[in-house]
Formats: C-alpha cells, structure tokens, sequence
C-alpha cells in the first residue's frame, strides 16, 4: 500500500506528460498559485515539487505544462518548466524561473525574481527559436499571511511584466515590454486538514480573473483545480466539434496534479545540505533541524497549538476571575467603610446620649423632673439600645405619679438587660406597694 502511495503522482505524471502539451500554463510556475508570482512559505522542507497541468480550452485543444521547483540552502527559488501550447501545433518551449526574499517586516515579505527565461523550438517566426527574450518577465511581489484558528489566508500584490502582464493563447512573439499589477488570494480550509488543507485560490493577473482550488489527497501529493479567464467563462465551447478558432483571451478548464519529494535526512540525524542554513532571506532563522517533512512534525506542531489554544483560554478565565475578585475587594472595601461609618457615627451617638442622661440625673436631683425627662428622651433618641435610659425614665414617671409609664420603661430595660438587678427590686417594691420616694431617689442615683 505504501509503495502504490508514491507510485501515484508518478503513473499520473507519467499519463499526463503524453497528451498534447500556452506559456504560462496555470500551476506551472513557482509557489502556490495558478499564474501569478507569490511566495511559498513552505518551500524550506521541500526537496522540490512537481507538477503537471493541462489548460482545457476546448474538446481537443489544450495546452499543457510540466514543472520543478526547488529552494537552495541560500534561499533562492528556482524553478523549470517545460510547457507545449496549443499554437503553433508543433511548438515547444523550456522555461527558468528565479525568485528571492530581499526584505522581511513584520510579518510582510518582498520578493523579486524573473520568469519565463525561454528556449523555444517552433515559435510563430524562425527568428525567436531558441533563446527568446522579448518575454522575460521581471516581478517584485509583496506578501503576507493571516492565521484565524484553523483557517488561514495569504495575499499577494505585485507588479511584472513581460508575460506576467501579457501571455497570450496565441503563441506569438509580443516585442513590447509593459508593466502590469497583479493581486491574489490563497485562502487555507482545515478541510482535509491532516494532508495540508484544502486551498482555494483567487486572482487577477492584470488581464482576467482566475479561481482554482488545490486539494490534498496525500500528504506529499495533491490535485489542482481551476479556471482561467472566469469573466469570459460563458464563452468557453462545450458543445463545438473540431478545432474553433481561439482568442488570445479564451477561458480554460485547467487540471493537475502535484508531488511533493520532502527533504532528505543524513546519517546525523540532521536535513541534507542544510547544515549552513538558508541564507539572509526570509527563511534565515528557520531551524534547519525540523525542516523535512515528517507527519510526526505534522502531529507535534498540532498538538502544541492545541495546547497554546487551551492555555490561552486559561488566561481568559483566569483574567475573568481575577475581575471577579477585584470587583468582590472593591465591595468588601465599601462594607468594611460603611461598618466603620456606622461605628463613629454609634460611638458619637453614644457619648451624646451619656451627657444627656448625667444631665437627667442632675436634673432628677433638683427635682426637675419635666426638664429629667426631656433630657432621657433625647438620650433613647440617640441610643434606643441603652438599658439605663429606660430606667431612668421609669423612675422619673414613677415620681411624676404615672405609675403605668414607669412599669412600662422598666420591663423594656430588662429585655435589654435582663441582668438589671436594681430595676427587679424596684418593680417587686412597686407591685407591693412599698417603694418610698427615699429609696427611689437613692435607687436612680445609682443608676449611671
């Protein structure tokens, strides 16, 4: 089963190098894209890739393309390609492609590179056969990838020219060199996630819009979908017979299929060739030692991001709680605050109401009993707690011949103070009619 895993991609790029074989054939050129330049960042634990595409434009017209890619311990990107197009029936062309990272910031990449250095055999004049460079495209491409959980999406926006703005269906020789702007998207699903995820790409080359889609069926080979020139995609001959006349701008149906050869370990447990590292490029910090492709690599690096997700939401908890003990704090602060207010404001009541009750006392003496009376009053306002209050104003009743009252304020004194011995023999005295004046008075002297 494992020797028929690799065999695959080799009997598909085998069968599909037999059919008939544009220029730019889409998947064809360097990185991850169907024509535009960009940047794969996954290149450094890849020994190379090949692939095969065919660009459909009709029931018996394609053009097709087979290519390698590679990445040196410097940095560089080089790839070939040798691609057969539709017209002229009989032409053929090799191709060398060259890209490099000069600048990384953040994490924003600047790549530039040339492409579609040709050798051509067949062409539309005797005079472009071999070295043809008329159609050298030079690019600068700018690049950067986002990460959302399990989904990821990467930009490129670049300026080329030569065949990057201008690659016609009709092979022919464009002696006029413009300048032309690109824009693709690359977004990354977790659809198939153990193989890589399935890519669905997106872009305009600056003369039409192209989508695709890039599957992976194995860990080190995958199937590429797309199609090009989708704005004129309604025009494309489903139903003609023969060979119809193609415009230099037709639409196609594009196939193919890719194989990923990883990077070879020594004897030293190290990357082959790789000992120096990667040069002063974007993959210059890159460790070499975990650059090969390994599925228990694949396993490690998920289970580490499984585990910064789940601490991440420990941090998230823990930061919620931490609120929650905050704001608890703040409310105990507010209660402890409000339980020392109530305590002064208590103690204040308390030393207001003694000095009316010595005054009470003063004026019991003197026999002032209304003035007595008014001074215990304000004192059992500021204090309704106090035992002694109530005794006394008992008492003052009891010399103001209101014997109900008195009784009254003395038995609320004792549910105070149950242990208020003097205020017992009082009421004993006056249930039995034997409380006299003298003891009176000496008993609410005592009282204090």
């Amino acid at each position: 089963m494992s020797r028929f895993r690799f065999s695959l991609p080799l009997i598909i790029l085998f069968l599909a190098g037999m059919s008939e074989a544009n220029s730019r054939v889409a998947f064809s050129r360097p990185g991850n894209m169907m024509r535009i330049p960009n940047v794969d960042n996954t290149m450094y634990n890849k020994l190379f890739t090949l692939n095969v595409s065919s660009e459909l434009l009709s029931s018996s017209q394609n053009s097709s393309a087979l290519s390698v890619n590679t990445m040196s311990k410097s940095g560089y990107q080089y790839g070939a390609s040798f691609v057969k197009p539709v017209e002229p029936y009989n032409s053929m062309e090799l191709g060398f492609h060259l890209q490099k990272n000069i600048v990384m910031y953040s994490e924003v990449y600047l790549d530039v590179g040339i492409q579609d250095v040709l050798f051509r055999q067949g062409s539309d004049s005797m005079y472009v056969d071999g070295l043809d460079t008329k159609g050298v495209s030079l690019f600068a491409v700018l690049s950067n990838k986002k990460y959302f959980n399990d989904y990821a999406i990467a930009t490129y926006l670049g300026i080329g020219s030569g065949k990057i703005n201008e690659d016609s269906h009709h092979y022919v020789t464009n002696p006029k060199q413009s300048l032309g702007v690109f824009l693709g998207f690359n977004f990354t699903t977790p659809f198939l996630k153990k193989n890589g995820g399935i890519n669905f790409i997106t872009e305009f080359d600056g003369k039409g819009l192209n989508v695709g889609l890039s599957a992976p069926i194995l860990k080190s080979t995958y199937i590429n979908f797309g199609i090009t020139h989708f704005e004129n995609f309604g025009d494309f001959p489903f139903d003609e017979t023969g060979k119809p006349d193609i415009t230099g701008d037709a639409p196609s149906i594009t196939f193919g299929v890719g194989f990923t050869m990883p990077r070879l370990i020594n004897t030293d447990g190290g990357v082959a060739f790789l000992d120096k590292g990667l040069g002063n490029g974007i993959y210059a910090e890159t460790d070499s030692s975990i650059l090969y492709y390994d599925p228990i690599c694949t396993d490690v690096v998920e289970v580490l991001r499984d585990s910064i997700k789940v601490s991440n939401y420990m941090i998230d908890n823990l930061y919620s709680y931490n609120n929650m003990l905050q704001h608890s704090e703040a409310v105990l602060i507010d209660s402890t605050r409000n339980n020392l207010l109530r305590e002064q404001v208590s103690l204040s009541n308390q030393n207001k109401a003694m000095r009316h009750l010595s005054r009470s006392l003063r004026y019991f003496y003197d026999e002032e009993y209304r003035v007595a009376l008014s001074e215990v009053n304000i004192a059992i306002e500021l204090n309704p707690h106090l035992a002694i209050a109530y005794g006394r104003r008992g008492s003052i009743y009891y010399k103001l011949g209101d014997s109900r009252r008195a009784t009254l304020n003395w038995n609320v004194a004792l549910q105070l103070d149950p242990e208020f011995s003097e205020i017992y023999e009082m009421l004993q005295a006056a249930e039995e009619n034997r409380l006299k004046p003298v003891e009176i008075s000496k008993n609410i002297g005592d009282i204090k």
